[in-house]
C-alpha cells in the first residue's frame, strides 16, 4: 500500500510539476537557438541565463550581442522572465558600433498541457520589450505559439508561430514582423547517458525592412548538463536575406545556465 501511494504522488507531481528550471533537455529561446520548447519552469524555480555571440554582419565590422535573463516559476506550469540585450560593434539593425544596453524585457510563459498520447505540448509566450537602448523609442510586443511533438523514440520537433509587433518602427521598417520556426532536439547518448542534447532549427522571417525579403534562420548547437541544474550552451545560427537586404548575419554564440 505504501508503495503504490508513493507511486501515485511521483506520477501527481510529475503531472503537475515540469522539467527542472535548467535542464540540458528544457530548451529556452536564446539558448543557444531562438526557438523554445513547450516546458515551462517548475513552480517556485529560478534560473539565471547568459549569453553571448560573436556577430558576423554582411558588409559590416564583427559585432558582439549579449543576454542575461531572470526565469522565475511563479505559477504552476508558467513563468515569468526578464532580461536584457546589450550589444556593441557591427550590427543587422542599424549602423551604430557603440556600446549599446540593449531593450529591458518583461516576459510570461505559460504551458497549457503535457504532451501526451498523439497530442502535441502546447505553450503560448508573451514578452514586452521597453525602449531602454540607445536610441530606442516605442514599445514593442511579440506573441509567440509554442507546440512541441515527440516523433520516434527521442527525437521531438518544436513549432514556434511568431508575430512582433513594433509600436514605432525606424522609417522604412515594418511595424509588425511574422515569423516561424522549426526546432528539433534529441538527446545524445541516451539511454546510455543523460547529460546532452543535440538542437537544430530552421524557419523564415519576414526581413525587418519593409520592401526587404524573406530572412531564412538555421542553426545547429548542442546543450551540455555540468552539474544538477547547471547547463553550458554553443551553437551556430545564421540568418540568410532572401533579397539584398541588410539582414544576413551569422552568430557563433556560447552560453551558461544555473538554477537555484
Amino acid at each position: 500500500m505504501r508503495i503504490s501511494l508513493l507511486v501515485t504522488l511521483l506520477t501527481i507531481f510529475a503531472f503537475i510539476n515540469p522539467a527542472l528550471a535548467v535542464d540540458h533537455n528544457n530548451i529556452d529561446a536564446g539558448r543557444p537557438l531562438s526557438f523554445d520548447d513547450a516546458e515551462s519552469v517548475g513552480f517556485g524555480e529560478q534560473s539565471l541565463e547568459f549569453g553571448s555571440s560573436v556577430v558576423f554582419p554582411q558588409n559590416k565590422t564583427v559585432g558582439g550581442q549579449f543576454s542575461v535573463e531572470y526565469l522565475h516559476g511563479v505559477i504552476l506550469n508558467g513563468h515569468i522572465s526578464i532580461g536584457i540585450d546589450p550589444a556593441i560593434g557591427g550590427r543587422t539593425d542599424n549602423n551604430d558600433t557603440d556600446f549599446d544596453i540593449g531593450n529591458l524585457s518583461v516576459g510570461f510563459f505559460y504551458n497549457f498541457n503535457r504532451e501526451y498520447d498523439d497530442v502535441p505540448a502546447f505553450a503560448v509566450r508573451t514578452d514586452v520589450a521597453l525602449p531602454t537602448g540607445s536610441g530606442s523609442q516605442g514599445v514593442d510586443f511579440r506573441l509567440r505559439g509554442i507546440a512541441s511533438k515527440t516523433v520516434g523514440d527521442y527525437d521531438r520537433l518544436h513549432l514556434n508561430l511568431d508575430l512582433d509587433i513594433k509600436t514605432n518602427p525606424d522609417t522604412g521598417d515594418r511595424s509588425i514582423i511574422p515569423g516561424l520556426i522549426l526546432g528539433y532536439s534529441r538527446p545524445i547518448g541516451y539511454p546510455e547517458r543523460f547529460d546532452r542534447t543535440l538542437v537544430g532549427e530552421i524557419g523564415v522571417l519576414a526581413s525587418q525592412e519593409s520592401d526587404g525579403s524573406a530572412v531564412i534562420r538555421t542553426g545547429v548547437g548542442m546543450r551540455q548538463q555540468i552539474g544538477l541544474q547547471n547547463v553550458l550552451d554553443f551553437g551556430v545560427e545564421g540568418d540568410i536575406n532572401t533579397g539584398n537586404g541588410g539582414d544576413t548575419q551569422l552568430r557563433v554564440k556560447i552560453g551558461y545556465s544555473f538554477g537555484f
